[in-house]
């Protein structure tokens, strides 16, 4: 008799710290109708004076080129950025990152970025076209 009532005891007490104590989420529950945030914003203060020497209409090219190639990761990272700019790797890292077994779709996203920027400015530099990319594919994939 005392081993069900220390039983029932154990039973009201995981009861207890489970309502108590509810199990956080790890990822925000967002509706349908919420806005996503984009985790990389461009920077409120210049990182650097000299924009990128790659403008987006180069880029875009080349992009178009790379798809025609069917090119892999291996061979577009160093041909959009010639430069070795830190900010423009750290941006087509962030690109390449959900896309990394399917290249073509990275470039696609590249590519809608470059039109983007292009629209809004004719002498949009790299760098303001891979913001416009990854601002499109967070969008579309909703990551934050």
């Amino acid at each position: 008799m005392e081993a069900i009532i220390l039983i029932l005891v154990a039973i009201v007490i995981v009861v207890f710290l489970i309502v108590r104590f509810p199990k956080r989420r790890r990822w925000p529950k967002q509706s349908r109708f919420q806005k996503v945030r984009p985790s990389i914003a461009p920077p409120s203060v210049p990182v650097r004076l000299a924009p990128s020497k790659l403008n987006a209409g180069e880029m875009l090219s080349r992009v178009q080129a790379l798809r025609a190639k069917d090119a892999q990761w291996d061979l577009i990272l160093p041909d959009l950025n010639p430069t070795n700019d830190p900010e423009v790797q750290r941006l087509l890292n962030s690109i390449r990152g959900p896309h990394m077994f399917a290249p073509q779709v990275g470039l696609n996203v590249i590519e809608e970025g470059c039109k983007r920027a292009l629209s809004v400015s004719p002498n949009a530099d790299a760098l303001q076209a891979l913001y416009e990319a990854i601002r499109s594919q967070e969008t579309i994939t909703g990551q934050y």
